[in-house]
C-alpha cells in the first residue's frame, strides 16, 4: 500500500466515526428509527477503528502475545532428537498466515500461504466473516506423502491444496477446529450450524437459538460423507443430563459444546484398544472437560470422561493403549509459585487411571489457555505446542528439551505458532518441492 492510499484510509479511519455521532445525535431527535440505524454505523465505524491495524496491514493484532521466551526460530536443535525430520509449523509466521515445512535446523523446505481470500470458495459464508485475511485463522494443518497439504480455516472452511498451493477442493459445510484423516484417505472435523427454530422444535434442555456441533467426515475428494450431531449422540445415549452441564439451561449462541477434535481409531492401534473397534472416533468436548469414544458412525458412545483436565485439546490414541492430550488447565505463575500451566496428561480408558507426561510443575511449566497441541513420537519424546506462547517444543523421557522453536514478532512479542508436526523424511514420496 502507498503512503497516499495509507494516509487517506487513517483519515478516514479517524473522520467516520465522528461523523457518525453528530449525524446520530441529529437522527436521535428526527426518528428513533433512524437513531437506531445510525447506532448500528456507529458500532460498524468502531470496529474499523479497533480493526485499522489489520486493514492497514500494518500489524496482526489478534495474533500477538507478549514474548515469553529468549530467541528466535530455532532456539535448541540437540542432534540426537532425531536429524532427518521435517517438522510442519503452521501459524501466523513472518507476514502472514503459512504453512511452513522445515528441517530441524530450519532450513525452509516449503511453504504454503493461507489467505481466506484466495483459498476459500465464500468467505461470506464463515461464522463470522474476517474483515481481512487476518482475520481468519488456521486451526490445524494435515500433510500427505505427495506433498498435498489439508488446513482448517476456523469457522470456515477445509481446504485441501497441492504442494504448490493449488486448490484440490475445499468444503461448502462450516468446519472449525483441527482435522484429521481417515483409514480410507478421507477427513474427519467437527463442523457447525446455528440452530434458531421455535421454541417447541428445539432440543431439551434449550429455550432458545444455540450453536450445534457437528461431526463431519469427507471422502479424498472433499464431499460430505457423515453428517451427525452432538445433541442427538448425547440425547441417542441417554446423557442428555450432560447437554447443560457446561452452560446452566440457557444457550450460548457460542458454542454449547466446543467440538475441538475428532481422531479415529485406524486398524494399526486397534488391537492396543480391546474395548473398541477400528473406525470408532474419540471427540474431545472442550466446553464439558469431556473426553468421549463412539462407533465410527458417531451414534453410538462407547466410553466417556470428564476432567481432571480442563479446557483440553487435541487428544490422541497412542501405540500403548492409552490417550494423550493437551491439558490447558489453569495458570497460577502470576503469584509467583510456579505451580499450574498447561500438561500434557495421558488416561488409560481400561482404568480411568490419568498420569502426567510433561508439565504442571516449576521445572516443566508452560501454558496456552487456548489451543495447543502435542505430538508422541518414537522413542517416547514429545512434541508440543504451546500455542498462544508462540512456541514449540520437543522433550525426551526426562523432560529435558531438544528441539524448540520461538515464532517471534518483534523485541516484545510473538505471534501464535498453532501447531507443529513431526513427520519422518521417508513419509514422503517427493523428491523435489520445487514448483514453478
Amino acid at each position: 500500500m502507498n503512503r497516499a492510499r495509507a494516509v487517506s484510509k487513517w483519515v478516514s479511519l479517524l473522520l467516520i466515526p465522528g461523523m457518525i455521532f453528530v449525524g446520530g445525535m441529529y437522527a436521535a431527535h428526527k426518528n428513533w428509527a433512524v437513531f437506531r440505524a445510525t447506532l448500528w454505523v456507529t458500532n460498524s465505524a468502531q470496529t474499523l477503528v479497533q480493526e485499522r491495524a489489520n486493514l492497514m496491514g500494518t500489524e496482526p493484532i489478534h495474533f500477538l502475545r507478549p514474548a515469553r521466551y529468549p530467541g528466535k526460530a530455532v532456539t535448541v536443535n540437540d542432534p540426537a532428537a532425531g536429524p532427518d525430520d521435517l517438522i510442519l509449523l503452521t501459524g501466523f509466521l513472518e507476514d502472514d498466515n503459512k504453512a511452513r515445512l522445515i528441517r530441524r535446523d530450519g532450513t525452509l523446505v516449503n511453504e504454503w500461504r493461507l489467505r481466506a481470500s484466495d483459498l476459500l470458495p465464500d468467505p461470506a459464508r464463515c461464522r463470522e466473516p474476517p474483515m481481512t485475511d487476518w482475520n481468519a485463522l488456521t486451526h490445524g494443518a494435515l500433510l500427505t506423502p505427495d506433498g498435498d497439504i489439508v488446513v482448517s480455516f476456523e469457522s470456515c472452511a477445509t481446504v485441501r491444496m497441492d504442494r504448490c498451493g493449488k486448490v484440490q477442493w475445499a468444503t461448502d459445510d462450516l468446519t472449525h477446529h483441527s482435522p484429521n484423516f481417515l483409514a480410507d484417505g478421507g477427513v474427519v472435523i467437527a463442523g457447525g450450524e446455528y440452530v434458531d427454530r421455535t421454541a417447541k422444535d428445539l432440543p431439551w434442555p434449550f429455550s432458545g437459538p444455540y450453536w450445534e456441533d457437528l461431526v463431519l467426515t469427507f471422502n479424498s475428494g472433499g464431499a460430505v460423507q457423515t453428517r451427525v450431531a452432538a445433541t442427538e449422540m448425547f440425547k441417542a445415549n441417554d446423557m442428555a443430563a450432560l447437554l447443560n452441564s457446561g452452560s446452566a439451561f440457557e444457550t450460548r449462541v457460542d458454542g454449547e459444546f466446543h467440538l475441538n477434535d475428532i481422531e479415529e481409531l485406524s486398524p494399526e492401534l486397534a488391537a492396543a484398544f480391546p474395548m473398541f473397534a477400528a473406525g470408532d472416533l474419540l471427540l474431545s468436548f472442550r466446553n464439558l472437560n469431556m473426553l468421549v469414544v463412539t462407533d465410527a458412525t458417531a451414534t453410538k458412545v462407547k466410553w466417556f470422561h470428564v476432567g481432571p483436565w480442563g479446557r483440553q485439546h487435541d487428544p490422541d490414541f497412542d501405540p500403548d493403549g492409552t490417550i494423550t492430550l493437551f491439558d490447558n488447565h489453569t495458570d497460577n505463575s502470576l503469584d509467583g509459585s510456579r505451580e499450574g500451566g498447561s500438561r500434557i496428561l495421558r488416561i488409560d480408558p481400561a482404568t480411568n487411571v490419568v498420569t502426567t507426561v510433561y508439565g504442571g510443575r516449576e521445572a516443566q511449566h508452560f501454558y496456552s489457555a487456548e489451543r495447543g497441541t502435542h505430538q508422541m513420537l518414537d522413542g517416547g519424546d514429545t512434541m508440543i505446542t504451546e500455542a498462544q506462547a508462540g512456541r514449540a517444543f520437543q522433550v525426551d523421557n526426562a523432560g529435558r528439551i531438544v528441539w524448540s522453536y520461538v515464532n517471534r514478532w518483534d523485541a516484545d512479542r510473538t505471534a501464535w505458532l498453532h501447531d507443529a508436526e513431526v513427520y519422518p523424511r521417508d513419509f514422503f514420496r517427493i523428491a523435489d518441492w520445487t514448483c514453478p
